[in-house]
């Protein structure tokens, strides 16, 4: 790996059966971080030529299992096959969140009696919601999804916005920079914790949504396809990538 750049491993939401759950892979410095870890992730990186022992740290965003899910088969593997620990970054929030509610269940226990979190992952608190990767700095936001769920966004470098699974956001329909957005795109009609298709025209101006490019969307994604390519820059690609 050479020259930075972010690959869209998956870009389906909950219900996708053709496309796999929405994770994005950031390639730096020779490294590589996972940006969400949903329960399709070995599917994804299979198809990205990758597998397991090829992700060196992970960011999680919220604990939908959309989106940590597949710590569960990552941390088991690491730790039993591979006999190594990847760097696990969330909020705090989100880290207490995702042993108790989400993986305490089927982890807390092994065959070498009860487990925590850290027995599976080097766990890395952002408490400032800054994350330096191989020369790039990331950053979080919060997102306006599930109420009473933390939850985030991604800043990655001075080039891309991930929203993450969120309704539309006041601050960056504002936003005046050059910067591509990945946003939410649920294609119901009505969806009371995503951005759907009319809410993204409707709330973001022309000049926002020429830079933003639809994600996490439904199997039913060609029938939309003419419309969020009128009204957006366009759909990221499962098994595309952009430069960073």
């Amino acid at each position: 790996m050479t020259a930075a750049r972010l690959r869209f491993i998956g870009t389906g939401d909950s219900e996708a059966i053709r496309f796999w759950n929405t994770n994005l892979l950031l390639e730096a410095g020779g490294r590589r971080l996972l940006i969400d870890c949903g329960y399709t992730i070995k599917y994804a990186l299979r198809d990205a030529g990758l597998g397991i022992p090829d992700i060196d740290e992970i960011l999680i965003t919220h604990t939908h299992a959309d989106h940590a899910w597949g710590l569960e088969r990552v941390g088991v593997e690491t730790r039993y096959r591979y006999h190594r620990r990847v760097r696990l970054h969330a909020a705090p929030e989100v880290l207490a969140l995702l042993w108790e509610h989400s993986l305490k269940g089927s982890m807390g226990f092994s065959s070498d009696g009860e487990n925590r979190l850290e027995d599976f992952f080097d766990v890395s608190p952002l408490r400032k919601g800054v994350l330096p990767f191989a020369g790039l700095r990331l950053s979080l936001f919060p997102t306006l999804h599930t109420e009473g769920l933390p939850s985030y966004g991604v800043e990655i470098g001075d080039r891309v916005i991930f929203t993450s699974d969120s309704k539309p956001l006041p601050w960056l329909a504002r936003d005046c920079s050059d910067r591509l957005i990945l946003h939410d795109c649920s294609l119901q009609e009505d969806n009371p914790v995503h951005a759907t298709l009319s809410e993204l025209i409707v709330f973001y101006p022309r000049e926002v949504r020429r830079r933003m490019l639809a994600i996490h969307y439904g199997d039913a994604l060609e029938a939309f396809r003419p419309c969020v390519e009128r009204a957006l820059g366009g759909v990221a690609e499962q098994g595309g990538w952009i430069a960073l």
